[in-house]
């Protein structure tokens, strides 16, 4: 008498075709949730507390000398445009707060994670992001080296 169940068999190559869909429907399902949370952040806050100063000749400034040369403080990318003029921007993108960078080529601020595009002004150029950045004043004084935001 056999006790023994005889159980069904499976090929190699079957056996390796099931373990790779297996393993790319467990990794295309976690790339899926890390894109997606299904709650939205809470839009960042951009507003500083109150004007502040600094020295464009602090070594933390020296970016400012040149053109196209930016820098973050206070929760602000200030940035020398090309034509020498200061901007002043809130640095977090109105999309999900990612921290934005300056292209002085095009004199545009642009969000390194999605993409978003907003003008010298703030205004959104291209999306995600849907609403416009926050801007500051700035004061300059050439003789003395000293920068103001004002906000």
């Amino acid at each position: 008498m056999n006790t023994q169940e005889s159980l069904p068999s499976m090929d190699r190559k079957d056996f390796f075709r099931l373990v790779g869909v297996s393993v790319g429907a467990i990794i295309l399902q976690q790339c899926l949730s890390g894109c997606s949370t299904g709650t939205k952040d809470p839009e960042p806050d951009p507003t500083p507390i109150s004007d502040f100063s600094f020295n464009i000749n602090g070594s933390n400034a020296a970016p400012l000398k040149n053109l196209g040369g930016y820098i973050y403080i206070n929760g602000i990318i200030v940035a020398r445009a090309l034509d020498g003029s200061y901007l002043a921007v809130a640095q977090a993108c109105t999309h999900e707060g990612t921290r934005l960078n300056y292209e002085s080529s095009t004199n545009t601020f642009v969000c390194p994670n999605h993409g978003s595009v907003f003008s010298n002004r703030g205004v959104v150029q291209k999306g995600p992001a849907t609403k416009d950045l926050v801007v500051y004043r700035t004061e300059f004084n050439a003789s003395t080296g000293d920068f103001r935001v004002l906000v």
